[in-house]
């Protein structure tokens, strides 16, 4: 992958809804260039869907982040029953304390604890530990894959919107298709390229679409990413280490959890030894908060973004 398949990727993430047309303006190369350039990054599996992010907050739904250590002899079953599952927004496995990493919604707190149960009952026997923690806030910052320095940031306005069937369609084509057109929109859904086009948007204006990216497989552009654990019961230490890890040139993700005492984030490195001297210049940095968790991830399956469950 050579340097303008990079820019390609940047791009793309940054907007995977631009025109080739805009897109090839922009990277001063033809169409065909940039056509063909893209079909390559799909076929060798790097691009693996063009998502649409939406706020599901304002869908109505919230949810929770669960962390499991499954026995061996269940994993391939496990991924397999939650791949199907309709409240599963995003899955990796992972390497370290835990097999694997999820997001379950629901439309409140009760639905998710039931939702969460329903696939812990099937495999509890199996199931040596976990955690379960309901999601507060997550920012991405996938733009540094690329070394991208001041990624852009969403502002999340979570105020619940009321969509009809029409707009579910849209969502849900433009969910792991961000680059389907109006017309062909308009040929799925039953209505005119036109009102396709308004649609989509109001539903930017509302912040239901946030921003159209890309799901890509990061061990094909040669990085390695971890989540990092960090214990910080210091609420104003807290804004100052979310600044800190937002400007990091590593920091691929931030989550926050209501009422734990720590945060969560995403370390992206194309070196395994570069881990160390990250983690321990954030320790430096503040003394009081400390590292309690140290996982790989092997492979997303899912990726980010709403779960079937959000079209019913």
């Amino acid at each position: 992958m050579d340097s303008l398949d990079q820019k390609i990727l940047l791009e793309l993430m940054q907007n995977s809804r631009i025109p080739i047309t805009q897109l090839a303006k922009k990277l001063k190369r033809s169409r065909e260039v940039i056509n063909y350039r893209i079909s390559q990054l799909i076929k060798d599996k790097i691009i693996l869907n063009f998502v649409t992010e939406i706020n599901i907050e304002n869908l109505g739904f919230t949810g929770a982040a669960v962390f499991i250590k499954i026995r061996e002899r269940r994993i391939k079953e496990f991924k397999d029953y939650l791949d199907k599952c309709k409240f599963v927004s995003w899955m990796s496995e992972l390497s370290g304390v835990w097999n694997f990493g999820l997001s379950i919604y629901g439309k409140n707190n009760n639905e998710i604890d039931e939702r969460f149960l329903e696939f812990y009952n099937i495999f509890k026997e199996d199931i040596i530990d976990h955690r379960f923690v309901l999601h507060k806030k997550s920012n991405f910052f996938y733009e540094k894959y690329f070394r991208t320095q001041n990624p852009k940031s969403i502002k999340r306005i979570n105020k619940e919107v009321k969509l009809d069937n029409k707009d579910k369609a849209i969502l849900k084509n433009l969910m792991n298709n961000s680059r389907l057109d109006s017309v062909t929109l308009s040929k799925l859904i039953g209505l005119t390229p036109q009102s396709i086009a308004q649609r989509i948007k109001n539903l930017e204006k509302s912040n239901i679409i946030e921003k159209y990216s890309l799901f890509i497989d990061i061990s094909k552009i040669n990085l390695l990413q971890y989540s990092i654990f960090i214990e910080n019961n210091n609420t104003l230490e807290r804004k100052k280490l979310i600044q800190y890890l937002t400007l990091h040139q590593n920091i691929s993700f931030i989550a926050e959890y209501i009422g734990d005492p720590f945060l969560e984030f995403g370390v992206a490195i194309n070196n395994p030894y570069l881990l160390r001297p990250i983690l321990q210049e954030i320790e430096q940095s503040f003394p009081e908060n400390k590292i309690i968790e140290v996982s790989l991830f092997q492979k997303e399956f899912i990726s980010i973004g709403p779960p079937l469950c959000v079209f019913e």
